[in-house]
């Protein structure tokens, strides 16, 4: 992942978006998330008991005056969105494969370590605006680039690994409608 893959996803995102912006408002970036169980968690769940799935996943807005919670009824956002909240712009995001967002409101969210360039180009969008300066995706694109070494994937690499190799072999392979 790097930066060119925020601005396509931003692109792609637009259409949807604009629609629930008012007059003169800026979309910046979008960043997803879920009401829901930490990406780990879903991981591991999910490896033992398939037929969970993410019910509501969450399309956080930034734009120049505020953030924007919509809400999607399908996995992948693709359903059609609906505005849950606003809040403002202030706020800064962060992914974790543990641990939840409670930056919005009372219910925490999970945002996906998938999209820590997106959280990381709307943080920069926020010091932007504290700053008096101006900011576009199009410049800050090139400066986003993947860290090559995940901590987090590191450490949990030697305990989780062999763990899932010996369980998975006592598990039946799922049948095929269930794969994902």
């Amino acid at each position: 992942m790097n930066g060119a893959d925020v601005l396509r996803s931003v692109e792609e995102m637009r259409p949807r978006v604009e629609p629930f912006l008012e007059t003169g408002e800026q979309f910046q970036v979008w960043v997803g998330g879920s009401w829901g169980r930490p990406r780990a968690v879903r991981m591991a769940i999910d490896h033992f008991w398939p037929f969970l799935s993410e019910q509501a996943t969450v399309v956080l807005v930034a734009t120049d005056r505020r953030w924007l919670v919509l809400r999607s009824k399908r996995e992948q956002y693709a359903g059609r969105l609906t505005e849950v909240a606003s809040f403002p712009r202030d706020i800064r995001v962060h992914s974790s494969w543990t641990a939840q967002f409670t930056g919005f409101g009372d219910v925490p969210l999970s945002i996906d370590p998938v999209y820590e360039l997106w959280a990381v180009a709307a943080n920069d969008a926020l010091d932007a605006a504290e700053e008096g300066r101006p900011w576009s995706l199009e410049a800050a694109a090139p400066a986003l680039t993947d860290a090559e070494d995940d901590p987090v994937i590191r450490r949990l690499e030697p305990m989780v690994m062999p763990v899932l190799e010996k369980v998975g072999r006592l598990i039946p392979p799922r049948p095929r409608f269930l794969r994902r």
